[in-house]
């Protein structure tokens, strides 16, 4: 039997010889294969028709006396074997903490929102080790049966992690925390921000809350409790009674929140939760929730309310784009106003904000013109009175561009309200009832009769209700 990789050996010399000489598939092996056990070879001849094939290097002595004592015909018995090369492995960053973290609320089978998943980001303490690097490993040469050299590929060695809030051991191997906070790793970068987490409840007896970073609160935030973050965001557990939230980023409410009448948030991005009832909502973002019941809503973007029993019922909501629910209003036609888009004439606003530009741009080059002519005459003579005036022309200089550089902020944020306005709707997956005012960028309607899966737009001065 032969088998494959059969060396270049002639017939006559293999029957002579009684066996034949197999090579693996890659050459890295070679085997001898007794076809007669009684034939006459020895070693000397078995390691003579080796060397013929140019097999020099890896030859297995011990393997060869076990053949020539066993003698089992058609067994294939190795008798040498290449060293293989051994690839290095690139170095790699092991992470000890949780990097793909999925803030965003979970859909439930009814089309609600399960807002507790939100905000369980990765909390670290102070000198806790945050990742392991594991250096590249060498890579070692291999040999063939020729005797010739193998390359093996050799390891990558990554760049150390970019960052911060964490150190970095003398053997560069290890990066630990600087600080109790949050961990997270983005791209190439670690970073560990301070987080004020609070373990149970925000009460009279914590008393009002003031923090620059993120604030978690695990517990409830009870009536009369002010929490503010700065420059972060609140994300709280538990349930929020009538209390105050301020934030420059998100607030988001696991559960919800029953404000009595005097629960208000700001929020300078985002706010969502399971439930606002009786309360003050400001939102640079999105308003989301499965329920808003006879509060104040104002939401940069969109106000989404879903859910199977996604509702909307009394108070007043206004959004610069689209509001979405479920259903809106109540058979009790309890008064709910609607708004989405712009009230305002934003054409003729951005018109006057150009005007006032213009005229601020005509005082900063009279400016500019002045102290030109100054700095001229004062290279002629040096005049203390001349210095003065210079020096408000240049303060005056300066509080103008600041003020033509905010009629651009303004500008800028009066054409993106444009835009929100131009897509400014009202959707109702299932009822709306009669009590309900519809307001789309300015156009009005009252709803008379109870409308059905529909889609209400403002199309000029008429309000378009489309199935």
């Amino acid at each position: 039997m032969v088998g494959k990789g059969v060396s270049s050996m002639g017939e006559n010399d293999m029957l002579k010889g009684g066996f034949e000489i197999a090579f693996s598939d890659d050459a890295a092996e070679a085997y001898v294969i007794l076809h007669d056990a009684s034939g006459e070879y020895t070693k000397e001849s078995i390691a003579q028709c080796l060397k013929d094939l140019e097999v020099t290097t890896g030859l297995d002595d011990k393997m060869i006396d076990t053949l020539l004592s066993e003698r089992v015909t058609e067994k294939k018995y190795l008798v040498a074997a290449s060293q293989k090369p051994v690839d290095g492995k690139d170095g790699w960053f092991e992470f000890l903490f949780d990097t793909d973290i999925d803030t965003r609320p979970k859909i439930l089978k009814d089309g609600s929102v399960d807002y507790s998943a939100y905000g369980n980001v990765p909390a670290v303490e102070m000198d806790q080790q945050l990742v392991v690097y594991h250096p590249a490993t060498q890579s070692r040469d291999g040999v063939n049966l020729h005797g010739e050299t193998l390359v093996a590929v050799k390891g990558k060695e990554l760049a150390r992690l970019k960052g911060r809030g964490f150190y970095v051991s003398e053997d560069g191997l290890g990066y630990f925390a600087k600080e109790d906070g949050r961990a997270a790793f983005d791209g190439d970068r670690l970073v560990v921000e301070n987080e004020l987490l609070i373990d149970g409840d925000a009460s009279y007896s914590t008393g009002d809350v003031n923090f620059i970073n993120d604030i978690h609160i695990r517990g409830n935030v009870l009536s009369g409790v002010v929490i503010t973050s700065k420059k972060g965001m609140i994300i709280v557990d538990g349930y929020v009674e009538s209390c105050e939230l301020y934030a420059a980023k998100d607030i988001v409410l696991k559960n919800g929140m029953q404000g009595n009448g005097k629960g208000k948030i700001v929020a300078g991005g985002s706010v969502s939760g399971k439930f606002f009832e009786q309360v003050s909502i400001q939102s640079g973002g999105d308003v989301c929730a499965n329920a808003i019941m006879n509060c104040t809503v104002e939401a940069r973007d969109d106000i989404t309310v879903s859910g199977r029993f996604g509702v909307i019922i009394g108070g007043a909501l206004h959004a610069g784009r689209c509001i979405s629910a479920t259903i809106i209003g109540n058979m009790a036609e309890v008064r709910t106003q609607i708004f989405a888009g712009s009230e305002e004439n934003l054409l003729a606003k951005l018109i006057d904000i150009e005007k006032q530009q213009e005229q601020l741009e005509e005082e900063l080059k009279k400016i500019v013109t002045g102290i030109g002519q100054l700095e001229a005459l004062m290279k002629k003579t040096e005049k203390e009175e001349w210095k003065q005036q210079k020096r408000l022309l240049i303060r005056g200089k300066l509080e103008k561009e600041a003020q033509i550089n905010e009629k651009i902020r303004c500008k800028q944020e009066v054409m993106d309200q444009m835009s929100r306005a131009d897509a400014a709707r009202v959707t109702v997956q299932k009822m709306m009832y009669p009590g309900t005012r519809i307001n789309i960028n300015g156009v009005k309607k009252a709803i008379q009769d109870e409308i059905f899966n529909v889609q209400i737009v403002s199309k000029g001065s008429v309000i378009e209700i489309l199935q």
